[in-house]
């Protein structure tokens, strides 16, 4: 059935000791997904992260101020690559494969649905802008006149179906990654004509050089939540993260923080680029894109522009099918059945070719008829963009890692505040939960002096107005919904079959099972494993029987070496550094999505 997807398999002969032959089915290896190696997956995150959003960059500088903007565009790269690690590591930490199920092991089937949905609104919306802007920018650089509605159509709909629709077709992310190179490679030099050509040494001449500026364009206070919305969602990428992080060869922390770290590095050099010398080559006159303050420049410098502009219009060809990867995801983890497909095992769905190419045209003409037909659609899809990149960026990240690691939270806030509700056994029926939060309890035949007594309130008094200061009510609620959503997640996952993960596991496989009076040697990574007796063949006393187990040893122990993780995915307690971190995530992507609608609701 075309919705119910099953694992393709053939017919193999093989031939057993006896002579004989017979037929058996076995899994096609055209099933299996398509790796790439960290390079690959590097130039797929910085597709996906650059995008047209980049010539809006001197813009969001000349909102926050020159200096503010800058500080921005650097917290921005280093929280995006964190967010990256953590969204990934938790998965790993939770053995699921793909952003939605994550969500689901904490918060049920609405966490579920809420970023399968927000993914799609996002990856959608980025397909519509990409197409909307070939239009803008193609007919153009080929000399087609403004206005002429028609041929303007016409090129979009053959350049289009040309180039997007047969890479949009391929089934794996690994296969973007050709195209993806070739994309950062234009990128790339956009970017240098674009701070080649800009006139930054006649306005650094014109207002007294660089100090001058930037002491009087340190913050602008009045715009600076502007400037933030627009900076927050240049480094969005979080809806294909697990996407590329699945599509990667042995994806360990280690070569997945290569790729993260890589990517957010490369694009924060581009941005910070573009954004400085954009900014400083127009000052306040500095428009939304950058390329259009070019074009009354004339001469060379508009030459310049249009070469920039052709760039940026031909990576807008091989941005768009790692959208449409996005979307295509979403779909078959709403609308196909099994388990493969609700875990989002893309490629095991999409090896039909009639699945593959239904979902990819269903996707391509839902996003090029309203390019063709409609003027301007930015107002709807930068409001919408601003909620879905916001939850999935900043917001969900934090919220994922609160809620995963529950338990070890409200362990260390009990720490530092006490009891913080009175569920615990050792704890009486009644117990209000303030005062056994916040009160201290004598202990009998204690004397206690003034001084004493003096600094238990003024301790008493810190951490009641901590507690609410840092909204820990808040964090404490979500610590523990997700201690408890993510105990019945794990309970059915126990009743299911055992599965391979596509991110791999983080920790070790348990010895519990294993016989206490087997021993135990040292392993490649440096932990312990089983030691099983050597396989001996040929005349035993056991006959074959000894035969047998001795191969069933042999087989035990290679599946335990193979099941032994790298030292680098070892699961790691988490620590209050972390918390904090997703914590600030969850703050800054809820100022980040106020100013992004702010920015959008009182624009012009």
């Amino acid at each position: 059935p075309f919705f119910a997807p099953s694992t393709p398999r053939k017919l193999v002969k093989v031939s057993t000791p006896g002579g004989t032959s017979r037929l058996i089915k076995k899994e096609s290896s055209k099933t299996k997904e398509n790796k790439s190696t960290v390079a690959g997956a590097t130039s797929n995150l910085v597709n996906a992260i650059i995008g047209a959003g980049i010539v809006g960059i001197p813009y969001a500088i000349k909102e926050c101020g020159l200096v503010a903007g800058i500080i921005l565009v650097v917290l921005c790269a280093i929280l995006t690559e964190k967010s990256l690690r953590v969204l990934v590591d938790t998965a790993k930490h939770v053995d699921v494969p793909s952003y939605e199920t994550l969500f689901e092991s904490t918060y049920g089937s609405a966490g579920f649905y809420f970023i399968s949905v927000n993914m799609l609104i996002m990856a959608y919306g980025g397909c519509l802008s990409y197409l909307t802007i070939i239009k803008d920018t193609l007919p153009i650089l080929l000399g087609v006149e403004r206005g002429d509605v028609g041929m303007e159509r016409a090129i979009l709909v053959v350049s289009t179906m040309a180039i997007i629709l047969p890479i949009s077709m391929q089934r794996d992310m690994a296969d973007l990654a050709k195209t993806s190179k070739i994309s950062v490679i234009f990128q790339c030099f956009m970017v240098l004509v674009v701070v080649i050509f800009s006139p930054v040494s006649e306005t650094l001449e014109e207002n007294g050089g660089l100090l001058a500026i930037a002491s009087e364009s340190v913050i602008e206070t009045s715009t600076i939540f502007i400037g933030l919305g627009v900076l927050s969602f240049a480094f969005v990428c979080q809806h294909s993260a697990f996407i590329v992080a699945g599509s990667l060869e042995k994806p360990t922390k280690e070569r997945w923080g290569m790729a993260t770290s890589r990517a957010l590095s490369l694009c924060l050099v581009l941005e910070a680029a573009c954004g400085i010398a954009g900014y400083l080559a127009f000052l306040e006159k500095t428009q939304g894109d950058v390329l259009n303050n070019f074009l009354v420049l004339g001469g060379s410098i508009t030459k310049a522009a249009n070469l920039a502009r052709g760039l940026l219009c031909t990576t807008m060809f091989f941005v768009y099918p790692v959208d449409s990867f996005v979307c295509r995801h979403v779909l078959v983890v709403l609308f196909f059945r099994g388990r493969r497909a609700h875990e989002g095992d893309d490629a095991s769905v999409l090896n039909r070719r009639d699945r593959r190419i239904a979902m990819t045209l269903i996707i391509y003409f839902s996003s090029l008829i309203p390019a063709l037909f409609v003027e301007s659609v930015g107002s709807v899809l930068a409001l919408t963009g601003t909620i879905a990149g916001s939850s999935l960026s900043y917001i969900g990240p934090g919220m994922i890692y609160l809620a995963v690691y529950g338990d070890e939270f409200l362990k260390k806030v009990e720490e530092v505040w006490g009891k913080f509700d009175g569920s615990t056994d050792t704890a009486p029926a009644e117990t209000d939960v303030e005062s056994s939060r916040l009160l201290t309890t004598r202990q009998p035949n204690e004397t206690t002096t003034t001084t004493t007594e003096s600094t238990a309130t003024v301790q008493s008094f810190f951490k009641s107005v901590s507690w609410y200061l840092l909204l820990m009510p808040i964090w404490c609620e979500v610590a523990k919904m997700g201690k408890t959503k993510l105990k019945e997640f794990k309970e059915k996952e126990a009743l299911k079959s055992p599965h391979i993960n596509r991110l791999g596991k983080v920790a070790r496989p348990s010895l519990q099972m294993v016989p206490a009076n087997i021993p135990r040697v040292g392993s490649a990574d440096g932990g312990l494993m089983p030691k099983f007796p050597t396989p001996k063949y040929g005349a035993t006393a056991g006959g074959n029987k000894a035969i047998g187990a001795a191969i069933l040893a042999q087989q035990r122990s290679a599946s335990v070496r193979a099941a032994s993780p790298a030292p680098a995915d070892l699961d790691e307690p988490p620590t209050w550094y972390d918390f904090c971190v997703a914590i600030f995530f969850v703050v800054f992507g809820t100022i980040a999505m106020c100013a992004g609608m702010f920015s959008i609701l009182t624009a012009k």
